[in-house]
């Protein structure tokens, strides 16, 4: 995927574009350098937290952890809280993405992912990436600093 970086139009939501409900998720693994981030890294590059759409008549954790597995391979991943809704239009801007993102931990590495050309990145949450979408740079960002200061709880 040869996509252009995400500009704010992606963030306005247009009248009629039906939306899709999703789920995302903030992955930590402990080291002994400190706490991991589960990135994930789809063709062409583009680095982005685990992500994926709710199918008909599956409840959002259900949702997630078939997503983990699908796009990370990870399947062992314990949910510790829910971290807020963020939205936008997907970069085809043929649907109003509305992801509600979990914080969840685990201690495996992960398998090699079911989706063609991912691959699961471990980079440190005190340094993490700038990823794809601006919005999950910022989600992590939070993150670390909650944890930083007490307000996060592993």
């Amino acid at each position: 995927m040869n996509w252009p970086p995400p500009d704010e139009s992606l963030y306005v939501r247009p009248d009629g574009i039906p939306e899709r409900p999703s789920v995302g998720a903030v992955i930590l693994r402990s080291s002994p350098a400190g706490w991991l981030l589960a990135v994930v890294v789809e063709p062409g590059e583009v680095w982005q937290l685990p992500k994926g759409g709710i199918e008909s008549g599956e409840l959002p954790e259900a949702a997630l952890h078939r997503e983990l597995r699908e796009e990370a391979g990870l399947s062992r991943v314990e949910l510790r809280a829910e971290l807020g809704v963020l939205e936008r239009l997907n970069h085809a801007r043929t649907r109003w993405q509305v992801t509600r993102y979990f914080l969840g931990v685990t201690e495996e590495v992960g398998e090699a992912p079911l989706e063609p050309g991912h691959r699961l990145e471990w980079p440190p949450l005190d340094a993490p990436p700038e990823l794809f979408w601006p919005e999950q740079t910022r989600l992590v960002r939070e993150v670390a600093a909650k944890l930083e200061v007490g307000l996060l709880d592993l």
